[in-house]
């Protein structure tokens, strides 16, 4: 990375941690673009240089995992699906530092619009997992097959991050990537494939 992406980088990681740092004293509604801007020692200009609105500063380690994931999927291609998926749940959970955010978790939650775009976005990564996978399985995954494979996993990543407790984040994901692949070891077998 060169001197001009750190830059933005740092930047792009300021505002982020000044929303929410501002959304947890504050809440929501009471933070502004120009509070967030101010907190972060940048312009509200250069705040819509990195994020469209206020919500999407709220979602920038989301988005930044649908991308991580997207690029991901180029990169690898193990020789069974649950590798592949493996591999690439750990690449991009190893870029995320935001999962165990409970502020943004509590904001994102708290407001029914806020939950709706997170919806749609874990929509997005199931879909963009199944998408994958159907392509490069076509011999062991129909679209069905492909589909279900991604519920699960998107699904028991899902239900790890938001369980109580005071467990570490990497350990709940550990026990969500076990229970995905203990269900879907059929996936390793040519000989399962769709009729």
């Amino acid at each position: 990375m060169g001197l001009r992406e750190e830059k933005k980088a740092r930047t792009r990681a300021a505002l982020v941690g000044a929303a929410s740092r501002l959304f947890a004293e504050k809440g929501y509604d009471g933070t502004t673009v120009a509070d967030i801007a101010a907190a972060a020692g940048v312009s509200t200009r250069t705040f819509f240089g990195y994020f469209r609105a206020k919500e999407d500063v709220l979602f920038a380690g989301t988005d930044a995992r649908l991308a991580a994931m997207a690029e991901a999927f180029g990169e690898v291609r193990p020789e069974s699906p649950l590798a592949a998926v493996h591999q690439i749940v750990e690449r991009v959970l190893a870029a995320s530092d935001d999962l165990a955010d409970t502020r943004r978790m509590a904001v994102m939650l708290a407001r029914p619009e806020l939950r709706a775009q997170a919806m749609e976005r874990l929509i997005a990564a199931q879909r963009l997992i199944a998408e994958w996978l159907r392509r490069g399985y076509p011999d062991r995954l129909d679209d069905t097959r492909a589909g279900a494979a991604a519920g699960a996993l998107v699904g028991a990543l899902v239900g790890a991050i938001l369980s109580p407790g005071r467990s570490d984040k990497d350990v709940k994901i550990g026990q969500a990537l076990t229970l995905v692949v203990d269900g879907l070891k059929t996936l390793n077998s040519p000989g399962n494939a769709p009729e």
